[in-house]
C-alpha cells in the first residue's frame, strides 16, 4: 500500500497538473477574448471612419470622374488629403479650365484596398456614379493584402504553398491581421526586413535577385494584370473612358511594366508619374516623410499630370 506521504504527493501532482491546465486554459481563451474584442473594436472604428468620411455625394455635376486606387488617391501624405489630394486637386484644374461643365471627382476612400477588392467594387461605382472618366491607379497593395485577392488563380503549387495561401486569404479579411501587418510594415525599415527572408547577408542587387529566387513575386503583379484587365473592361463595356496612372512613388518593376503593357494593349492613356517624379531635381521635396505617399505638392503634381493626359488626349471633347 502506498504511504500516506506518497498519496498525499500523488494528491498534490494530480492538482498542480491540473492547476498548469486551468491556468493554459485561461490564458489560451484571455489571448481569444483580447482578438475578438480588438477585432469588434476595429470594425466598429471603420463604422466611425465611414460616417467621419461618408461617401462623395453626387452632385449630377456635367463632367464625373472616378478615380480608383487607395491611400495615395486618398491622399495620405498631405496636411488635408480630402482637399490636398490629387482627386481635388484635379478637379479644380478641370473646373478653371472648363469653368461651364462643372466638373466633379469621385473617389471610394478605402485604403489598404488591393486590386481584387477595387476590382469586384467597380460595377456598383459606376452604376452610383455614372462617370464619364475612370482613373485606375492601383496595385501597391496587392503583395500584403490578400483579402479577396483572386491569387489563388495564379499559384503554380497544388500542395502546401496552396494551404497557406488559403489561410492567408482567410486571415487577410480579418481587421486584426491588417492591423499587424500595418504596424509591422510601418516599424520595421524596408532594408531590416530583406535581411530578415535573408539572414546570410544578401544585400545590394543581388536582393530582388535572391527574393525571386525563393519567393514568386511575380504572382503579385499577376493578380494585378487580371484585375485591371477586368477593370478595363468593364469600362469598356459601359462606354467609360479610362486613364491608366503610374504611382509617383518607387513600385514593384512587374507591376510598373504591367500599367504600360495593358495602357498599350488596350490603347488608352497611361501616366508615367514614376519617370516623371524619379527625373525631378528636387524630388524629395514632394514626398511626405515615408518617400512613398506625396505630399500636397506632390500631388498637385500627380494631378497636373493627369490634367495635361486628359487635354493631351481629347478626352474632354468641348470646343470654346
Amino acid at each position: 500500500m502506498f504511504s500516506k506521504e506518497r498519496r498525499f504527493s500523488a494528491v498534490a501532482e494530480a492538482g498542480n497538473r491540473y492547476s498548469f491546465i486551468g491556468r493554459a486554459s485561461l490564458l489560451i481563451w484571455g489571448i481569444v477574448f483580447l482578438i475578438v474584442c480588438l477585432e469588434l473594436s476595429l470594425r466598429l472604428a471603420g463604422f466611425a471612419y465611414n460616417r467621419i468620411y461618408p461617401p462623395p455625394i453626387n452632385t449630377e455635376a456635367g463632367y464625373k470622374i472616378f478615380c480608383l486606387g487607395e491611400s495615395t488617391t486618398w491622399g495620405i501624405g498631405a496636411s488635408n488629403p480630402i482637399s490636398q489630394g490629387y482627386p481635388k486637386q484635379l478637379e479644380n484644374m478641370l473646373n478653371k479650365k472648363f469653368p461651364d461643365l462643372n466638373t466633379q471627382c469621385f473617389f471610394d476612400q478605402t485604403i489598404g484596398q488591393n486590386t481584387s477588392e477595387i476590382n469586384r467594387k467597380l460595377e456598383g461605382y459606376i452604376k452610383k456614379y455614372v462617370p464619364d472618366l475612370i482613373i485606375i491607379m492601383t496595385g501597391a497593395n496587392n503583395w500584403w493584402n490578400l483579402d479577396k485577392s483572386n491569387i489563388l488563380l495564379f499559384n503554380k503549387s497544388r500542395f502546401i504553398s496552396e494551404s497557406v495561401l488559403k489561410i492567408s486569404v482567410f486571415l487577410g479579411q480579418f481587421r486584426v491581421c491588417k492591423l499587424f501587418k500595418l504596424v509591422y510594415y510601418s516599424i520595421v525599415p524596408y532594408r531590416e526586413r530583406w535581411n530578415f527572408y535573408f539572414p546570410s547577408g544578401i544585400s545590394g542587387e543581388n536582393l530582388e535577385e535572391a527574393a525571386r529566387e525563393r519567393y514568386d513575386f511575380d504572382i503579385f503583379a499577376m493578380v494585378a494584370n487580371y484585375d485591371i484587365r477586368s477593370m478595363v473592361r468593364t469600362c469598356k463595356a459601359n462606354r467609360v473612358d479610362i486613364i491608366i496612372s503610374g504611382y509617383p512613388g518607387n513600385v514593384n518593376d512587374d507591376l510598373y511594366f504591367t500599367q504600360k503593357q495593358i495602357a498599350e494593349e488596350f490603347k488608352i492613356p497611361f501616366v508615367d508619374n514614376y519617370a516623371i517624379f524619379r527625373n525631378l531635381p528636387n524630388r524629395r521635396d514632394y514626398f511626405s516623410d515615408d518617400n512613398w505617399h506625396p505630399n500636397e505638392d506632390g500631388y498637385n503634381l500627380l494631378a497636373r499630370n493627369i490634367y495635361n493626359s486628359i487635354l493631351e488626349n481629347n478626352i474632354i471633347n468641348i470646343s470654346y
